[in-house]
């Protein structure tokens, strides 16, 4: 069989498999539309009173603007030391013995007394069957982070509105952790809680987070499993509850101040993590307490807004479920086979390449070799973690040398298809509820973006496409260009490497382009792709065309890998839906060529005129 073809078929059937992997996640993500605005019951409580409105008709603006949820929360001794809900401490002392205790009583005209008092001994494991204060034999500051009562004012409101319930249980104090599932179960026999998550530092009862785990799923209550949370615990409860989460997104009023974050950046931030990570309960909070020309009608209309723009995207504003408590979503031994079969091929050619005999018993070989790594993939997880960890970056790498092979820039087309057939091969064996709600960390994305620009690197050496050999390299004296190329390279890498998965990292202005690019392509291209990888292709042809820069071509090389490292990582972020990761590629390919014709005519046109003119000068 010729070469050719056996790699045509070869590809055939691992897009194939990779299909018959995805297809339940394809079903999934089209069936996953559904998105809950929640807003804060404290913080619009604070604005109506503000705006002279009463709650309940605040409430009923703000659910024909499109809210469907209110989250409410476990009061801390902090809540309580500000006048917060319906309770109050009183400090007692022990004289004879040094010590200070604290008294806490529901406040006699509260309409909600006889049930207050009951949870208020059950959250702190009193079982006398007294209606009176509860004395504590700990001073009040120790209670300042602890649950004391639930903010029962917001679950009545959310009751007689209709407005779904996400509860936040509060931390407990020492020996009474447990007391706080205890009180997730009351509240939800009450009021029937439609999600919950711990609030504060660290989930109640850490190191074992397991009773709220249990409550989770003997209540059929789903934990909102919230975004870039550093919360200490918060990852045992989600692994603990799964496949019962929701993922929640949302924005303190810490972060927005500090970063100066614009409502409407707000809005933009929200509405990409239900369209890009596919979450599904967005917590819109109002302007930080400080900010005094922010009215309820301006929150309002932000709730309106951002459900708008939800429906632009195709969702629907309603109550979303766990999309993973019932799905089909599993490996099997072709998604495993097809795993193996990209590793294995980009592996192989990268050995070819590097100088490696290949005989044509290579098919017989390389089938044999295939089959019985993807049995190991599929039988052992460490195997299948390491094979996909290499995977990607040595995919990043031949679709890189593909692409410059002969520096033909037709070459691209026949490299891009390679990366995306690669890329849906390895994202089919992770599509899996473990890794698409991100309770597994797929090892392979750092490493692709720090291996493949050395593999490059090492290759060009060994096949003296760099003018000189390493040895030649550092057998002399080193030239301040080379310095100077070094240091823009360890740098970058260094700045890639910091802001992967970091977005705090991004400046204004590039958050500001990315939001311009969403609205206008729907898919945003990845930057690395379209200002990096495929201008370095075009580059690189035009400068060995012309046989220019032979010493400094190796940055472009270099660049090209970052650039397709970007293309396989898109398909390696599994909470992605795929449609949108093969839109914003393809979006990626033609804008970065329009791009890279640009920057040759700038080399050309304008870069190279410019060192002829100031060569004879400062020569």
């Amino acid at each position: 069989m010729k070469r050719k073809i056996f790699i045509v078929i070869f590809f055939a059937a691992v897009l194939a498999c990779a299909c018959y992997g995805l297809s339940p996640r394809f079903k999934l993500e089209a069936s996953n539309n559904n998105v809950s605005i929640i807003v804060d019951y404290r913080e619009i409580l604070t604005l109506a009173k503000n705006s002279g409105l009463q709650i309940d008709d605040a409430i009923k603006i703000l659910m024909d603007n499109g809210a469907t949820g209110l989250m409410v929360s476990e009061l801390t001794g902090d809540n309580i030391d500000h006048g917060v809900g319906q309770a109050e401490f009183k400090t007692v002392k022990n004289p004879e013995r040094s010590t200070e205790g604290t008294i806490i009583s529901i406040m006699p005209e509260s309409p909600y007394k006889d049930i207050l008092n009951e949870w208020l001994r059950i959250r702190f494991g009193i079982s006398n069957d007294k209606k009176g204060p509860v004395l504590l034999t700990m001073p009040t500051n120790m209670l300042k982070n602890s649950g004391i009562i639930p903010d029962i004012e917001g679950l009545e409101l959310a009751k007689k509105s209709g407005l779904k319930i996400f509860y936040r249980p509060a931390p407990s104090p020492g020996h009474l952790s447990e007391k706080a599932s205890i009180m997730l179960r009351n509240v939800h026999e009450k009021y029937n809680v439609s999600v919950f998550t711990p609030s504060g530092e660290y989930v109640s009862g850490y190191p074992d987070v397991s009773k709220l785990a249990n409550a989770a799923h003997d209540l059929n209550i789903p934990v909102a499993a919230v975004e870039f949370s550093r919360q200490v615990g918060e990852a045992q409860l989600n692994a603990l509850a799964s496949p019962l989460l929701i993922p929640l997104h949302s924005v303190t009023n810490d972060e927005m101040t500090a970063r100066r974050i614009s409502r409407s950046a707000l809005r933009d931030r929200l509405v990409r993590a239900a369209v890009e990570r596919s979450v599904r309960l967005l917590l819109l909070r109002t302007a930080p307490p400080n900010t005094s020309d922010f009215l309820f009608k301006d929150f309002a209309e932000e709730v309106k807004l951002l459900g708008e723009e939800l429906k632009s995207h195709g969702f629907n504003l309603a109550w979303p479920a766990p999309v993973f408590k019932d799905a089909n979503l599993h490996t099997n031994i072709f998604t495993a086979w097809a795993l193996s079969a990209v590793l294995i091929f980009s592996l192989w050619c990268y050995l070819v390449r590097m100088g490696m005999n290949d005989n044509l018993k290579i098919n017989s070989i390389f089938i044999a070799v295939n089959i019985i790594l993807a049995v190991l993939i599929f039988k052992v997880s460490f195997v299948s973690r390491l094979a996909g960890a290499f995977a990607a970056p040595l995919i990043a790498v031949e679709g890189s040398l593909i692409a410059m092979d002969n520096n033909r820039g037709k070459n691209v087309l026949r490299a891009f298809i390679f990366v995306v057939i690669s890329g849906l091969a390895l994202a089919s064996f992770f599509s899996v509820t473990r890794y698409m709600m991100r309770l597994n960390t797929f090892s392979g994305v750092k490493l692709t973006l720090v291996l493949p620009p050395l593999l490059i690197l090492l290759h060009d050496l060994k096949k003296r496409i760099h003018p000189e050999s390493l040895i030649a390299i550092l057998s002399r004296p080193p030239l301040w260009g080379e310095l100077v190329l070094v240091g823009v390279l360890l740098a970058g890498l260094g700045l890639i490497v910091f802001r992967s998965d970091n977005v705090a990292f991004i400046p204004g202005f590039e958050a500001k382009m990315r939001v311009a690019l969403e609205k206008i392509l729907i898919a945003r291209p990845r930057t690395k792709e379209v200002f990096i990888g495929y201008p370095s292709i075009l580059i690189l042809s035009f400068l060995v065309s012309k046989k220019l820069f032979a010493n400094y071509r190796e940055l472009f090389r270099i660049g090209v890998a970052l650039g397709f490292s970007s293309v396989i990582n898109s398909f390696c972020h599994f909470h992605t839906p795929l449609a949108l990761i093969l839109l914003r590629e393809f979006n990626g390919l033609w804008t970065g060529l329009i791009m890279g014709l640009i920057a040759v005519g700038l080399v050309k046109f304008v870069l190279l005129p410019l060192i002829k003119l100031i060569r004879p000068v400062i020569s």
